[in-house]
């Protein structure tokens, strides 16, 4: 893909890592199946305020609940930066064109391996989410700021 305006790879190997988050971006716009199946990995690690997820079909299941809901939910990333060999930071918001008043920014730090998403950890506030309810029973409680 040709670099963004927001964003510019300073090496092959950062256009590579910026590539999976443009894939990110245009899947989760699209094709919520193609965003779990061909953007992260199989045994993919999600990490958010309150919850995580372990696995594919967890995650799917909770993306499926909360598009059912939302079904004109829409992401936007504003800013990617490579940080390493493996990590990318993005600095992100999720609209929604039926509730022109939804606005949830978040940031997620990004895990790339072989091309695909490995973990994720978002830093948001999923409680005002369409379809949080519907979805929380495919999270484990914890996420981010738990004990470990």
């Amino acid at each position: 893909m040709a670099d963004d305006a927001r964003w510019t790879a300073r090496s092959e190997h950062e256009r590579l890592l910026l590539d999976v988050v443009r894939r990110y971006e245009h899947t989760y716009n699209t094709d919520v199946e193609k965003l779990v199946l061909d953007v992260y990995a199989h045994d993919v690690d999600l990490y958010m305020t309150g919850g995580e997820i372990h696995g594919k079909d967890p995650f799917m299941a909770v993306e499926k609940a909360i598009l059912a809901a939302a079904p004109k939910r829409r992401m936007r990333v504003d800013r990617a930066h490579v940080c390493g060999e493996q990590t990318v930071v993005i600095e992100a918001v999720i609209l929604d064109d039926a509730r022109p008043d939804f606005f949830s920014p978040f940031c997620a730090i990004f895990t790339i391996r072989d091309g695909r998403i490995v973990e994720d950890h978002s830093y948001l506030d999923p409680s005002q989410w369409p379809g949080i309810a519907a979805a929380a029973p495919f999270a484990s409680p914890g996420g981010l700021g738990a004990p470990r």
